[in-house]
């Protein structure tokens, strides 16, 4: 139990376990070494901040950017023209992802925002030439900027399960974080 304790309190103070040992024919040498650091250790306190809709009506943004698909192989094999599908496939989703985040870039620029609350996306081709997509991205959203920042209280850490079912009949029900870890963890068996 000492040791237990003493090992404890060694690896919380940043302490360094070292062996090494060295086989030489039929002779065997153990080396072991413990040091304790004595640099301090970084601890980060996480921030809270609030959030301030700048309108109560939703806004919307549009901007365009263009895809380019990879070249089509010169085969005829169905296994490389799967492989080209899923290649131009992957393109297409990291381009469009790429092009919503750009969108909400510059929407919240446009708006001398911080975030965009509840952003939905609209995306249209308007021109496929060859190789390349020609796309328009609208997004509509809640404008926002962060306030009242601060350290972090226990009453941050309340959660509020909406899309959850509760045994609590029609009403939501506030519940701590230790709470939800609980819940998830029964949800897992």
């Amino acid at each position: 139990m000492k040791r237990l304790v003493i090992a404890g309190i060694l690896l919380l103070f940043g302490a360094t376990l070292m062996a090494q040992t060295v086989v030489t024919g039929a002779s065997v040498t153990k080396y072991e070494a413990t040091s304790v650091e004595s640099q301090p250790k970084l601890f980060v306190t996480p921030l809270a901040a609030d959030l301030e809709v700048i309108q109560n009506a939703s806004t919307s943004f549009k901007t365009q950017g263009s895809i380019t698909l990879p070249e089509a192989p010169d085969s005829k094999d169905n296994k490389v023209l799967e492989r080209y599908a899923n290649e131009a496939r992957r393109v297409v989703v990291e381009g469009i992802e790429e092009l919503k985040a750009k969108a909400l870039f510059e929407f919240s620029e446009s708006e001398s925002a911080d975030v965009i609350v509840a952003p939905s996306f609209s995306v249209v081709t308007d021109k496929s030439d060859g190789r390349l997509l020609s796309l328009t991205i609208r997004v509509k959203g809640f404008p926002a900027r962060y306030t009242n920042f601060r350290n972090v209280k226990p009453s941050d850490t309340t959660l509020v399960y909406i899309n959850r079912s509760l045994p609590v009949g029609k009403e939501v029900k506030t519940i701590t974080s230790a709470e939800a870890s609980q819940l998830e963890v029964l949800e897992k068996k």
